[in-house]
């Protein structure tokens, strides 16, 4: 006769099993980071120091394994009940999996610099191919180290998946992972235990940090649309019956010159319809600076590929590699404490051109459900007869730059597939992978093309490429050698030059881009429409493969105004944004076209503001990647995830512990958050009665 031993027999041993087998999920977690600190890291160059950071994070590995084993549990003892065979099929998959995700994401880190997140889901497969082939990441050294692990994994949980263990050391598992899902502790590193960002990223399990990115993507993709304005609160199915009739506005298309509200005045916004609307009085604070004139200028946008801060301009804290530009810095009109709006250039476009908000994955990414909106190209365009071009070494429809442009009334697009047989693209990786043309060659392409235009009233954009991955340049050697010349020339401290000595690629990108830029100065200042031309140059965000210092870091970028109009230079050291670009330039124009413009807009930028001191007026959301909308200024303050920072006039952040203005903070960017899913996603920026300018 069969017998069946009792329920809380199978249990204990469906628990012995299960506790076995996270055992061994945990060892090769640790494994993994092992992996990290004594091979990953010296390929990739991690900055001295990064080896004990990387240690402690075996914290959050034992974190992670505690978490998701305690997920596990229930699932795999149902399972074990039935079949010990399928149970144990079940956790060894879901360990294959992390193991798996955790080496790759490794070495996407190693790569980036930037722990990858929901922004993965910004990118289609044509682009995501595109940048994995940039990185060179398609080669055999890629998926050696995860074939290993994968089979490392096979072998232990086949041959070696059970072992006792004491009932005490059972029991006290059981509790570590019912203590790990309570919601108390950090998953991932506090950002105040660290002198910078890349020592927090490197010291956090990556799997944890992409699944905590993915949740949180949903969770805002999902957030609620109520918000308040001017702040009442708005409830979102009541905005239809109670908004304003914007017919009874005064005179909604009139461009009106009477008084401008000063620098750092908050918006009143006018409709609940559309809660980024409100009225048109932007400062003209350009116009002190340049010549008298009712002639209205071209404008040429020069946006740069990776230009931050750290390492451009007057008091770069790596040393200023574009001597150029440094020089051209102090002719113009120069601001050093811009912010890029996001930390990848997916933004520059909608925010530089359109203050525009983001969206779900930046504004450009809506496509056709792109919401009805002013730019300054589409005003220009349909208001003052401008024309407008864009120019890209690489693929336009990348980040929907195409589809953007085109939607401002772009005529002339010339991206990677239009260049002639006397352009030479960049040199190809190992792999034989070019991204496109380099900054010579588009620089060179505009030139050309600009001479059968000159006559016309423009604004035209570039997009540079080269200061990007794989970072190889024509006579790449050249410029190899440049980067020790540039540092003696500055005189940096040899512990500097040594940090340094390690990003010699990228150093030399930028001073190859450099070189591109007095070439384009010296060529086009030799044309008739030189004199009559304002030039915008900027980054689309700080490079990320040299280690970004704070969460803050990531945006700052020089922001340059020069024209031989100018009748003098300063340089300011206010806070100000790609968002405020438009709205300035627009005023400045007030007195020199003469043609109707809106009196109401939904610009997020509040103009520049030209305070030669330290100062910060306004708040502005900040976009790290794609998915990932968790930064926020305001005023001298700023908010990073759950953490509150003081900004110093250098634009260092230290953590600050005020739970009240914390929390005050939160709930205007939670604000911010909400306008922006319930205008983007319901085509509610602009009424029906300034759409005339939205487009051609």
């Amino acid at each position: 006769m069969d017998h069946t031993p009792p329920f809380q027999y199978l249990l204990r041993q469906s628990v012995k099993r299960f506790i076995s087998l996270s055992l061994l999920m945990t060892l090769l977690i640790i494994l993994v980071r092992f992996y990290e600190i004594l091979f990953i890291s010296e390929k990739a160059g991690y900055p001295a120091g990064s080896a004990s950071e990387m240690l402690y994070g075996t914290k959050f590995d034992l974190l992670l394994s505690l978490r998701l084993s305690a997920i596990l549990l229930i699932p795999f003892l149902l399972t074990d009940h039935f079949n010990m065979r399928a149970a144990r099929i079940f956790f060894e998959s879901v360990a294959a999996v992390v193991v798996a995700g955790e080496i790759l994401l490794l070495q996407y880190f190693a790569t980036t610099r930037i722990p990858l997140g929901s922004d993965l889901l910004g990118y289609s497969a044509a682009e995501i191919k595109q940048t994995v082939g940039a990185s060179g990441q398609f080669s055999f050294a890629t998926f050696a180290p995860l074939l290993i692990f994968l089979g490392i994994t096979w072998y232990l949980f086949h041959k070696r998946y059970y072992f006792k263990l004491p009932r005490l050391v059972i029991k006290l598992y059981i509790f570590s992972l019912l203590f790990s899902i309570l919601p108390i502790g950090n998953y991932n590193p506090d950002p105040v235990d660290y002198k910078n960002e890349f020592g927090m990223n490197i010291a956090a399990n990556k799997f944890n940090l992409f699944s905590g990115s993915m949740l949180s993507y949903y969770k805002q993709k999902n957030g609620s649309s109520n918000f308040e304005l001017n702040g009442k609160p708005q409830i979102a199915e009541d905005i239809a019956a109670d908004s304003i009739q914007l017919s009874n506005l005064d005179n909604p298309l009139v461009l009106k010159s009477g008084k401008s509200e000063s620098p750092g005045n908050p918006f009143t916004y006018l409709s609940q319809e559309y809660p980024f609307l409100h009225k048109e009085t932007t400062p003209d604070v350009l116009a002190p600076y340049f010549k008298p004139g009712t002639t209205a200028p071209s404008f040429v946008f020069i946006l740069v590929e990776s230009l931050g801060r750290a390492y451009s301009g007057d008091g770069a804290y790596l040393g200023s590699f574009t001597p150029f530009l440094d020089s051209l810095m102090a002719k113009s009109l120069y601001w050093e404490n811009c912010l890029s709006t996001s930390g990848r250039t997916f933004s520059v476009l909608p925010s530089m051109l359109g203050s525009l908000p983001f969206g779900e994955n930046g504004f450009a990414d809506l496509g056709d459900k792109m919401p009805d909106h002013l730019s300054l190209i589409s005003l220009l365009i349909n208001s003052a007869g401008y024309t407008s071009s864009f120019y890209y070494g690489g693929d336009t429809k990348f980040d929907a730059m195409e589809p953007f442009m085109r939607r401002q009334g772009t005529s002339t697009i010339v991206g990677i597939h239009d260049f002639g047989k006397e352009y030479k693209q960049l040199p190809s990786d190992k792999n034989g992978y070019s991204w496109g043309y380099g900054d010579f060659d588009i620089f060179k392409k505009y030139l050309t093309d600009l001479k059968s235009r000159e006559t016309e009233k423009r604004v035209d954009v570039m997009l540079t490429l080269s200061m990007h991955n794989p970072f190889m340049v024509p006579d790449q050697q050249h410029y190899n050698d440049l980067v020790e010349k540039r540092m003696e020339e500055q005189h940096l401290t040899e512990e500097l030059r040594k940090y340094n000595r390690q990003y010699v690629p990228q150093f030399a990108t930028m001073l190859y881009f450099d070189d591109a830029l007095r070439y384009f100065f010296r060529e086009i200042g030799n044309m008739k429409s030189f004199e009559n031309t304002i030039f915008i140059l900027t980054g689309d965000h700080r490079m990320p493969e040299i280690p970004i210092s704070t969460q803050l870091d990531r945006f700052h970028v020089p922001l340059v105004i020069y024209s031989p109009m100018l009748k003098k230079s300063e340089a300011f050291s206010s806070i100000v944004t790609h968002y405020d670009v438009t709205p300035s330039l627009l005023a400045l124009l007030k007195d020199r076209i003469h043609h109707l413009l809106p009196s109401v807009t939904s610009w997020i930028g509040h103009g520049l503001d030209t305070n030669p001191s330290f100062r910060s007026l306004n708040e502005y959301p900040l976009k790290r990647n794609t998915g990932e909308l968790t930064d926020y200024i305001s005023g001298d303050h700023f908010i990073s995830g759950s953490t509150l920072y003081k900004v110093y006039p250098d634009l260092n952040i230290e953590p600050e512990n005020n739970p009240a203005l914390n929390d005050q903070l939160q709930k205007q960017f939670a604000n911010y958050k909400a306008k922006n899913n319930f205008a983007t996603q319901g085509n509610k920026l602009i009424p029906d009665s300034i759409k005339k300018y939205n487009r051609p």
